[in-house]
């Protein structure tokens, strides 16, 4: 077996209690040894693991390659100075801007003036409509009102930083080094965003006429739960359009593009796509504790924040989540596709674990042998994030407050996370004679206890958000998944890696599964409006660093390969009637493999 090279697991949420079904299991490797990978792909058939769409000829609509955005100069410098400009503007936000016309907000003014400045055409053609202030929707009218529009989602604003002396170009610098553009936002989100005004400019400059509806809808608070823009958007939206009146929805997200094997193998390179069809949940569990002060010098055994010490300290270290792969969970599909065209480059184990039907072995296994990040896609995280307490040394605290945050597993309920809390805590805090209090929505609020001056609060920073539904990514039964996994394997079987050391032109094979994301997306308000929800930023690994941290930065050629997906996206839907390419494909292979039986038959009968 080779050295392995594996492949991280991505992550986000979906109703835990009714996620669809994955297509029924198939067979993990064909059954001709002799069979080329090529055409293992090109060749899908209902029994494969892993079925994969054909690729879809982007139409002759007169309009430039998108290729065109690699390698002409000229465009390619443009792009760099869009992007830096709109990583300039610091459009942060935090976690308790609940006003749209709150003065943090004014640097969005800026941004949504540049925005005008940089692209004249969208502006002039598109209907442009402010929601809640500075939410921002592009609609570009189709002429085929038959057709379900496409929604393309990106966010404006970005996480505050911490120290500017950290990094080393200026955060909000925008710094374009001839490879990288440096920045706040640069990657998270602001490349999406850029992309996609770029590419309808684009567009509008080779004077499209769009026969389906196109929008564009720009939250201003996803770093901040999303309530002020994309919650605002989506109600706007739905008022509008109606339920499920959308083809797909394309956000932020994902697991990019990650690549197993090379011109070496006998197969070569696999280039895995992997677009999150899923979310997990979410919760902000608020601890509070309210106890009597008094002077530090006449302590009791324990102050408040001692308790709460005990309280995180048990959190952490009891009854903890399990990983869990079922066959209902994308990253399930994800494995089978790398153990079919990868298998040198895997678990040796992995298929033997996949066929099993041992949920909890192979969550564990895979978890434990691919890391953390992988590990909490399949299970809940817990992270004690904030904690206050006290005023003077002197003086004893009197309120004491934590938040531990939830990433809840798809087979999990914040339900089921508040039950663990109250069954760990209560021991707590009745060792301490305190009062338990629960304050949360659609939950009875209860009391426990009836020491006057002595609670304990628990209640959430917001909304709890169940895990999210799981969008369908089976080419035989979801026509719009295998159309847009098409126009993915032919964007990205379109040219070799950009960022390969040696030039060695060679392109790869591209595999399109789902997957789901840990963290959430502003789509988290738009599950009414498709069952298709598709998070995916489709970045190389190695082209987007440091999101959320200290030198974060997007390689230009990656950021151009995202708008290159956008350009063929909105292209190809447009011409596209809603047949399924998969199927058709499918039937001429059949076709094609029943003539040559016919032959082979006329020959061997004498």
């Amino acid at each position: 077996m080779k050295t392995l090279s594996l492949l991280s697991l991505a992550a986000v949420p979906s109703l835990a209690l009714n996620i669809p079904t994955l297509s029924q299991q198939q067979r993990l490797f064909p059954d001709s040894p002799s069979q080329t990978h090529y055409d293992r792909l090109s060749q899908p058939s209902a029994r494969e693991t892993c079925p994969q769409a054909p690729k879809v000829s982007i139409p002759n609509d007169g309009f430039h390659s998108s290729q065109t955005f690699l390698s002409d100069d000229a465009f390619r410098a443009r792009q760099a100075e869009r992007l830096s400009r709109a990583v300039q503007v610091p459009t942060t936000v935090g976690d308790y801007m609940t006003d749209p016309y709150d003065e943090g907000f004014e640097p969005f003014v800026k941004f949504q003036s540049l925005l005008e400045e940089m692209y004249p055409l969208v502006h002039k053609h598109a209907k442009v409509e402010h929601i809640n202030r500075l939410g921002l929707v592009f609609t570009f009218e189709g002429v085929d009102t038959t057709r379900k529009p496409l929604l393309f989602m990106a966010h404006q604003d970005v996480v505050p930083i911490d120290d500017a002396s950290d990094w080393s170009r200026p955060p909000f610098g925008g710094v374009f080094d001839g490879e990288w553009i440096w920045g706040r936002g640069s990657s998270d989100c602001k490349n999406v965003l850029i992309g996609l005004m770029s590419v309808a400019e684009d567009l509008l400059s080779q004077n499209w006429k769009p026969q389906r509806t196109v929008l564009f809808a720009f939250g201003y608070d996803e770093e901040s739960h999303g309530f002020l823009g994309a919650g605002a958007i989506s109600a706007a939206l739905e008022e509008n359009y109606g339920k499920d009146s959308f083809e797909f929805i394309l956000d932020e997200g994902g697991m990019g593009l990650q690549s197993l094997g090379d011109e070496s193998d006998p197969n070569g390179e696999v280039l895995y796509a992997l677009p999150a069809v899923g979310e997990k949940g979410s919760l902000d569990l608020i601890i509070d504790i309210a106890v009597p002060g008094g002077h530090s010098s006449i302590p009791p055994a324990h102050t408040g924040i001692g308790i709460m010490a005990e309280i995180l300290y048990t959190l952490e270290r009891q009854e903890l989540f399990p990983a869990w792969l079922d066959s209902n969970h994308p990253a399930h599909g994800m494995l089978q596709c790398q153990a079919r065209y990868s298998p040198d480059h895997v678990e040796p184990w992995l298929s033997e674990k996949l066929a099993a039907n041992d949920p909890a072995a192979l969550g564990e296994a895979v978890a434990a042998s691919r890391g953390p990040a992988v590990r909490y896609t399949m299970q809940t995280s817990q992270a004690a994030d904030l904690i206050h307490g006290g005023v003077k040394t002197n003086a004893l605290p009197e309120k004491i407050s934590a938040v531990v945050n939830y990433r809840v597993a798809l087979h999990q309920t914040p339900d089921q996370l508040l039950e663990r809390a109250i069954r760990l805590i209560g021991p707590i805090v009745e060792a301490h004679n305190l009062t338990l209090r629960v304050a949360f929505p659609n939950v009875a609020e209860s009391m426990e206890g009836d020491a006057t001056g002595r609670t304990l609060t628990l209640s959430p920073l917001s909304v709890p958000l169940v895990p999210a539904p799981i969008s369908p990514t089976d080419p035989l039964a979801s026509k719009v998944w295998a159309h847009f996994a098409g126009v993915a394997k032919s964007v990205f079987e379109s040219h070799p890696d950009p960022l390969a050391k040696t030039a060695s032109g060679s392109k790869p094979t591209v595999v399109v599964s789902g997957d789901v994301m840990t963290g959430n997306t502003d789509t988290r308000f738009y599950w009414s409006l498709s069952e298709n929800i598709y998070r995916w930023s489709p970045s190389r690994v190695g082209g987007s660093l440091n999101i959320h941290t200290v030198d974060e930065r997007v390689h230009l050629d990656v950021h151009i390969e995202g708008m290159m997906l956008y350009y063929d996206l909105i292209r190809s839907f447009d011409a596209w009637d809603g047949e399924s390419e998969y199927l058709a494909h499918t039937h001429a292979a059949t076709m094609v493999n029943i003539c040559a039986l016919e032959i082979d038959l006329e020959i061997s009968i004498p």
